[in-house]
């Protein structure tokens, strides 16, 4: 694609990689998916990526003690970027724009996507977006 996405040259197969320390992440399916895994942030990197959070996102980090921004924040970001990158924009797309949900359970960024976090081991956030029909 026109930012580097990897594509599988057969009809109706669309794929997704990522990886973080040990672990890879792959997802196939019959629509357009995304999937990103990552460790969990730091309070540091909290903090100087608030401009990546939709409004209410970090409306939402904002209300949880300290201690519980950096899982909010990188279960946000995981779902993010798991959705850019089955849109296939990545972060060329202003991931501010849409709002995934900081919480427990991920809101579905636009009508005809769906997002799910993935459970992987302690110490890491993962999530998968898929098209829907």
């Amino acid at each position: 694609g026109p930012h580097g996405r990897p594509v599988v040259r057969l009809p109706g197969v669309h794929f997704s990689l990522s990886h973080s320390g040990d672990l890879v992440l792959v997802a196939v399916a019959p629509a357009p998916v995304g999937v990103d895994v990552e460790g969990l942030a730091t309070n540091r990197a909290v903090l100087g990526a608030q401009s990546a959070l939709h409004p209410a996102e970090a409306d939402e980090l904002a209300l949880l003690p300290a201690h519980g921004r950096p899982a909010a924040f990188t279960r946000a970001w995981v779902r993010k970027e798991a959705y850019l990158k089955g849109l296939g924009t990545g972060l060329v797309r202003d991931p501010a724009l849409d709002y995934v949900s900081t919480g427990p359970l991920p809101a579905a960024p636009a009508p005809g996507w769906s997002v799910r976090d993935v459970l992987v081991p302690a110490g890491y956030a993962a999530a998968v977006a898929l098209r829907t029909p």
